[in-house]
């Protein structure tokens, strides 16, 4: 296999063409597990945001939707009506 090769074989080119870093240790234990007391904790956070959160209303819904169709109707237009200069028709 070519150098270019190799090169192109690695998803993200990193220059070590598919070695380890020499400098990463190397992995030899499984990352520590939270504690039950910090795991009651994230599920505190949790519980109150998703009890603030709530789904917008009716009305609010229906304001959003105005805004987009007057946000949409104002855009100008890419293609508009030209007079043809070719009509023979009375104005």
């Amino acid at each position: 296999m070519t150098p270019y090769e190799r090169l192109m074989a690695e998803a993200i080119p990193t220059g070590r063409f598919g070695r380890p870093a020499a400098d990463a240790p190397a992995r030899t234990a499984p990352a520590p597990t939270s504690t039950p007391k910090q795991q009651a904790a994230r599920r505190a956070a949790l519980t109150e945001a998703q009890h603030r959160w709530r789904l917008p209303d009716k009305r609010s819904q229906r304001n959003r939707e105005r805004s987009a169709e007057r946000k949409r109707a104002a855009r100008p237009r890419h293609l508009r009506v030209v007079s043809d200069p070719t009509d023979t028709r009375a104005a």
